[in-house]
């Protein structure tokens, strides 16, 4: 397994792997998310995402409570972060890890039907341009190699076809443009698809015609 592998890298090295866990939750196809535990491995955690209270700036570390001066490393680093968590976000963020993560998965499942109709908007790509969606909430998609101008493909697939989509460029993958399934109901992600196949399908077959 690569998580493994990476792990066992890290280790071999007397190196920290420090992992995110952002998107815990966001797992489909009956996959299951799961911590590499190690005494090298730091994991991280947000509330941003799952819990939905982006702006809160509320999460969490685990790490090994046995590797010797670490706990004092990371309360310097906090002395040296210029925002901090409210009492009432750290309240409620308590309250939902107490509640469970039931919430939090029945709004997941709501997302599966959007990324099935952003999978088959973006087919006109071909079936092996589209990537991801597995622990997240996007969709990468690589783009034809005469139109691989991201910023122009998303200028154009906005101002010709009326859909917003993000340059990859701007996530460190020129070339290729960034869908996300997130924040809409069914219907408006629907719509939204219908436009991007229009477009996608005219960028392939004729370019950017405007």
């Amino acid at each position: 397994m690569l998580q493994q592998r990476i792990s066992d890298l890290c280790r071999n090295a007397g190196a920290w792997l420090v992992v995110d866990n952002t998107y815990e939750y966001f797992m489909y196809d009956k996959m299951e998310h799961y911590c590499l535990e190690d005494d090298h491995i730091v994991n991280l955690f947000s509330f941003s995402k799952a819990y939905g209270m982006m702006g809160w700036r509320v999460g969490y570390i685990a790490y090994p409570s046995e590797a010797d001066g670490f706990h004092a490393q990371l309360l310097k680093v906090q002395d040296n972060i210029p925002i901090c968590a409210s009492i009432i976000g750290q309240r409620l963020a308590l309250y939902s890890l107490e509640a469970g993560p039931e919430w939090i998965r029945e709004r997941v499942n709501d997302l599966v039907k959007n990324r099935e109709l952003l999978v088959e908007a973006m087919s006109p790509l071909g079936e092996d341009a589209v990537k991801g969606g597995e622990g997240a909430i996007y969709l990468w998609a690589k783009l034809p190699d005469n139109c691989s101008d991201d910023f122009e493909v998303v200028r154009w697939l906005a101002t010709k076809h009326g859909v917003a989509v993000i340059p990859g460029s701007a996530s460190g993958g020129p070339g290729y443009i960034r869908v996300s399934f997130g924040g809409l109901k069914e219907e408006d992600t629907r719509l939204a698809g219908e436009r991007l196949r229009r477009g996608l399908q005219e960028l392939v077959t004729d370019g950017m015609v405007q």
